[in-house]
């Protein structure tokens, strides 16, 4: 759970995530961005000092579109719906953040020193583009390192 990792303070060297932030989701977007802020405090409180923070993730640089779809996949997803011409399936759930929202979370508590930060974006199909709900999505890969002895 990525929520309350089973491991003790200061366990790892390097802590490694792949598409995790977007899809821990909860009843409202609210509560999918507090569970994004659990999951990175969890994260570091597992890496060592001097240790590595990767997150590789999906992002909509669109707030207001990002919420749309959160509510459009919880719907489907309540409902067994699949629309897969647009890829959303049943049971998938998307709360995607702003790169800049990622990046909060990650350095809000100042003990973090931004080592790399590298945005691609996804070109999508035209359909997608239309929609405009997905017209500006990418990948958003950040490494920062652990300075838990920083006093701010």
């Amino acid at each position: 759970n990525a929520l309350n990792l089973p491991f003790e303070d200061y366990s790892f060297d390097w802590v490694v995530t792949k598409n995790l932030l977007h899809h821990l989701v909860g009843k409202t977007r609210k509560e999918s961005k507090q569970f994004a802020k659990r999951a990175v405090e969890e994260l570091i409180r597992v890496t060592k000092e001097d240790g590595y923070i990767i997150i590789l993730d999906q992002y909509n640089r669109h707030k207001l579109f990002s919420s749309i779809v959160f509510y459009l996949t919880l719907f489907f997803s309540i409902f067994s719906i699949s629309l897969n011409s647009f890829g959303l399936g049943e049971n998938v759930i998307v709360s995607f953040l702003h790169p800049d929202e990622t990046m909060r979370l990650l350095l809000e508590n100042g003990n973090i020193e931004l080592i790399f930060n590298k945005e691609n974006k996804i070109d999508v199909s035209k359909k997608l583009k239309y929609s405009l709900l997905m017209a500006d999505i990418g990948r958003l890969l950040v490494i920062g390192k652990v300075r838990k002895n920083v006093k701010i």
